[in-house]
């Protein structure tokens, strides 16, 4: 296809090839009219080459797509040359135009397939009929170690391990008989000497005129396949053998279809003769005890609604009528609408883990029933004990009391006789001998000393003053007593709404004061010391307090820290100690009428004495 323009680029003559091909007529080609013709995507591209060459007085090519008279675009190849005058004068271009639209679909064909083979994971290899290398692609250099350089034109025998030489010729023969061989595994030889297992393909390849000119070969390195087979052939092998050894059997279950398949040995483990299983989910059921089908089909039915997760301990039916127990976990399956499609799971038979369970839970009630009984004995004798304990505290304190009262009445009526006695003689002896009178004198002294000494210890051992005006005076006159002969100041608060209280409420709460004060004037280091005595509506509350070094805290509580948590016991009351380096706290509270439970356990023990 021929055409013309002049030196302003504008189109002045087209053949009548041009004519044919593109169905319109001279005049609408002229000047710009042919461009109309041109691709869109082609047509500004074209102007631009065309103009640019006319302007600069170059030849030029462009390949560019053109409308036929069918309506179909061809790809056209057009040239253009300048003409010029005899002076140098453009007097405008010549040029034309080749469908080149089969030719370039050729290349682009060759070009896909020249893309694919390059590009491909598989090593494809060409080679003529005498076993001689023609191409190589990369991957045969990434699979086999030799570059294309190294290879070409050499034989293909460089791959093959010698023991496979023969298999080579045996190749060549049938691929000259045109017979294309299928994939087959083999071992070819890699340029370090590693072997490496192919599958391999060839095909013969035939010039224009249909004859065998070589051979195609697409070789797969499956090397790492076949080790990941073996490993999974392996590994399954081995899971078989644990699930064995684990007594614990696979299951699947199709809920759609009902269907459940069971691993080799779950017949085994659920006792039954291989083979009798049916495969259903209702011979599943079926086995199960009536007792506990309601609980697998709660199981089952959670998981389904749920979470996904599936666990069931159930009895299952054995062949022999005996029941064995069952562990099941599974878990479901959804499909894309992400509804339920399967479940699978493991289970495994645990009767020997549920007797011993049994066995255990036996011999823990066993074990219980003794701990009851041995419990009960401790529960006795400790009753014992503290009966025992509160009726020495009584007793201590009647001793304490009778001590006392000898003291004060008996040895104290003796002084007083004494000293009426000694009182005449120290007369009439200064009438006589002063200095025997003088004796007398001292002798009187003495016996007015010891006087003192014997009501003072009357007192500490039981102050009168606690059964004639109660605890309020006994324990003020014990507290300013106690100031007076440790030196420690000593802050004393009684409630005005004390009162008198019961008997032995009155005798624990003084004897709580008198072991408190000893402990603080014999070991706390404390230069003062505070009592605060309040009383509630239902209970009385004794709080004292030294700011002295505190007790050790690994230190074993001593008889009369035991005496005091005792006496407040057997009252009902509660005793609270507090010590640290800021001192010593001790709170015991009572309730108001605590004296009926010594009361009573007094009775009681005097009551089995008497028996």
């Amino acid at each position: 296809m021929i055409w013309v323009s002049d030196a302003n680029a504008q189109r002045t003559y087209f053949s009548r090839s041009w004519l044919e091909f593109t169905g319109k007529t001279l005049e609408q080609e002229l000047g710009d009219g042919w461009a109309d013709g041109i691709h869109p995507d082609d047509r500004q591209r074209c102007l631009d080459i065309y103009r640019s060459a006319v302007s600069s007085r170059q030849p030029f090519k462009m390949e560019y797509r053109l409308r036929r008279s069918d309506g179909q675009f061809r790809w056209v190849l057009s040239q253009g040359e300048p003409l010029f005058r005899g002076e140098g004068v453009l007097e405008g271009y010549v040029g034309s135009c080749l469908d080149i639209t089969e030719q370039r679909a050729a290349e682009e064909t060759r070009s896909r397939l020249a893309a694919i083979v390059e590009n491909s994971d598989d090593a494809i290899i060409a080679k003529d009929l005498n076993a001689i290398i023609t191409s190589w692609n990369g991957s045969a250099e990434r699979i086999f170690g030799y570059t294309e350089n190294e290879v070409l034109g050499k034989p293909i025998t460089i791959i093959i391990p010698p023991e496979l030489q023969a298999e080579e010729a045996n190749i060549l023969r049938r691929l000259r008989s045109g017979e294309r061989i299928e994939h087959f595994e083999t071992v070819r030889v890699t340029k370090a000497g590693r072997r490496v297992l192919i599958s391999l393909t060839l095909s013969p390849v035939r010039d224009s005129s249909g004859k065998i000119v070589g051979a195609s070969k697409i070789a797969r390195d499956v090397t790492r396949i076949r080790q990941i087979e073996q490993a999974l052939r392996d590994g399954e092998q081995r899971m078989r053998f644990a699930l064995d050894a684990a007594n614990i059997g696979t299951w699947d279950w199709d809920i759609e279809s009902g269907g459940v398949h069971w691993s080799e040995n779950m017949e085994r483990i659920h006792g039954q003769p291989p083979g009798t299983f049916a495969g259903t989910i209702e011979a599943f059921r079926e086995g199960i005890h009536s007792d506990d089908r309601e609980r697998v089909e709660q199981a089952v039915q959670q998981a389904l609604q749920g979470n996904g997760k599936y666990h069931a301990e159930y009895r299952q039916a054995r062949a022999d009528g005996s029941f064995g127990w069952m562990e099941a976990h599974g878990q479901v399956t959804y499909d894309s609408a992400d509804r339920p499609k399967s479940m699978m799971g493991v289970c495994r038979d645990i009767s020997e883990r549920k007797r011993s369970e049994e066995a255990l839970r036996e011999a823990h009630e066993q074990l219980e029933a003794r701990v009851r009984e041995r419990t009960a004995e401790l529960d006795q004798a400790q009753e014992r004990l503290r009966t025992l304990s509160a009726r020495l505290l009584q007793m201590q304190d009647d001793e304490r009391r009778r001590i006392a009262r000898e003291l004060h009445d008996t040895a104290g009526q003796i002084l007083v006789a004494l000293n009426l006695t000694l009182v005449p003689v120290e007369e009439e002896l200064r009438k006589t001998s002063s200095s025997l009178a003088g004796q007398i004198t001292e002798s009187l002294r003495l016996i007015e000393e010891l006087s003192r000494d014997l009501r003072t210890m009357s007192h500490l051992l039981h102050p009168p003053l606690l059964d004639e005006a109660g605890l309020q005076s006994a324990v003020r006159w014990y507290v300013e007593g106690f100031a007076e002969r440790s030196k420690i100041d000593m802050d004393l608060h009684l409630d005005p709404t004390l009162g008198r209280l019961p008997a032995e409420l009155e005798t624990a709460m003084f004897r709580i004061v008198q072991e408190c004060l000893t402990n603080i004037h014999r070991h706390s280091g404390s230069n003062s010391a505070s009592i605060v005595i309040t009383r509630g509506t239902h209970s009385v509350t004794l709080d004292i307090r030294d700011r002295g070094t505190g007790m050790p805290a690994l230190m074993r509580a001593g008889v009369g820290i035991q005496g005091m948590r005792e006496r407040v016991r057997l009252l009902g009351g509660q005793l609270e100690i507090e010590s640290g380096d800021s001192g010593t706290r001790v709170t015991a509270s009572f309730p108001s009428s605590a004296s009926s439970k010594v009361s009573a356990e007094t009775s009681d023990m005097a009551s089995r004495r008497s028996a």
